[in-house]
Protein backbone atom coordinates (compact mmCIF):
# COMPACT_ATOMS: atom_id res chain seq x y z
CA UNK A 1 0.00 0.00 0.00
CA UNK A 2 1.34 3.42 -0.93
CA UNK A 3 0.43 6.99 -0.19
CA UNK A 4 -1.44 8.38 2.81
CA UNK A 5 -3.65 5.29 3.15
CA UNK A 6 -0.77 3.24 4.43
CA UNK A 7 -0.75 5.41 7.58
CA UNK A 8 -4.50 5.17 8.14
CA UNK A 9 -5.28 3.47 11.46
CA UNK A 10 -8.55 1.62 11.69
CA UNK A 11 -10.38 -0.51 14.21
CA UNK A 12 -12.84 -3.04 12.84
CA UNK A 13 -12.91 -1.14 9.56
CA UNK A 14 -13.56 2.28 11.13
CA UNK A 15 -10.84 4.93 10.95
CA UNK A 16 -9.76 7.00 13.91
CA UNK A 17 -11.07 10.16 12.22
CA UNK A 18 -14.49 8.51 11.83
CA UNK A 19 -14.47 7.59 15.52
CA UNK A 20 -13.58 11.17 16.45
CA UNK A 21 -16.41 12.49 14.26
CA UNK A 22 -18.90 10.13 15.91
CA UNK A 23 -17.66 11.10 19.38
CA UNK A 24 -18.18 14.78 18.55
CA UNK A 25 -21.68 14.14 17.22
CA UNK A 26 -22.57 12.19 20.35
CA UNK A 27 -21.21 14.99 22.56
CA UNK A 28 -23.31 17.60 20.73
CA UNK A 29 -26.39 15.40 21.07
CA UNK A 30 -25.80 14.82 24.81
CA UNK A 31 -25.13 18.51 25.50
CA UNK A 32 -28.36 19.46 23.75
CA UNK A 33 -30.25 16.75 25.64
CA UNK A 34 -29.02 18.09 28.99
CA UNK A 35 -29.68 21.75 28.11
CA UNK A 36 -33.18 21.00 26.78
CA UNK A 37 -34.05 19.36 30.09
CA UNK A 38 -32.56 22.24 32.09
CA UNK A 39 -34.43 24.85 30.05
CA UNK A 40 -37.61 22.76 29.87
CA UNK A 41 -37.84 22.99 26.08
CA UNK A 42 -38.08 20.25 23.50
CA UNK A 43 -34.91 18.63 22.23
CA UNK A 44 -35.70 19.83 18.68
CA UNK A 45 -36.15 23.45 19.78
CA UNK A 46 -32.93 23.34 21.75
CA UNK A 47 -31.02 21.81 18.84
CA UNK A 48 -32.25 24.50 16.43
CA UNK A 49 -31.22 27.23 18.88
CA UNK A 50 -27.77 25.76 19.48
CA UNK A 51 -26.85 24.18 16.14
CA UNK A 52 -29.26 25.63 13.57
CA UNK A 53 -27.21 24.68 10.51
CA UNK A 54 -27.32 20.92 11.24
CA UNK A 55 -30.30 18.60 11.14
CA UNK A 56 -31.30 17.43 14.59
CA UNK A 57 -30.43 13.86 15.49
CA UNK A 58 -33.00 11.80 17.38
CA UNK A 59 -33.35 12.60 21.06
CA UNK A 60 -31.62 9.97 23.21
CA UNK A 61 -34.14 7.48 24.64
CA UNK A 62 -32.78 7.81 28.18
CA UNK A 63 -33.09 10.51 30.84
CA UNK A 64 -31.10 13.72 30.39
CA UNK A 65 -29.23 12.92 33.61
CA UNK A 66 -27.74 9.87 31.87
CA UNK A 67 -26.46 12.13 29.08
CA UNK A 68 -24.89 14.37 31.73
CA UNK A 69 -23.10 11.35 33.24
CA UNK A 70 -21.86 10.26 29.81
CA UNK A 71 -20.44 13.75 29.24
CA UNK A 72 -18.57 13.62 32.55
CA UNK A 73 -16.68 10.57 31.37
CA UNK A 74 -16.16 11.86 27.85
CA UNK A 75 -14.79 15.24 28.87
CA UNK A 76 -12.02 13.71 30.99
CA UNK A 77 -10.33 12.34 27.87
CA UNK A 78 -11.32 14.75 25.09
CA UNK A 79 -10.55 18.47 24.85
CA UNK A 80 -13.40 19.10 22.38
CA UNK A 81 -15.96 17.65 24.79
CA UNK A 82 -14.41 19.57 27.68
CA UNK A 83 -14.66 22.85 25.76
CA UNK A 84 -18.23 22.11 24.70
CA UNK A 85 -19.28 21.39 28.28
CA UNK A 86 -17.61 24.58 29.50
CA UNK A 87 -19.27 26.64 26.77
CA UNK A 88 -22.73 25.37 27.66
CA UNK A 89 -22.04 25.26 31.42
CA UNK A 90 -22.51 21.55 31.95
Amino acid sequence: MRGPDRYRISFYGVTVSQLETELRRAALQYVCHVKAAELEVSFGECWRAMFSRDDAPPEPPWAAENSRHLLVGMREKNSFVEALCQKYEI
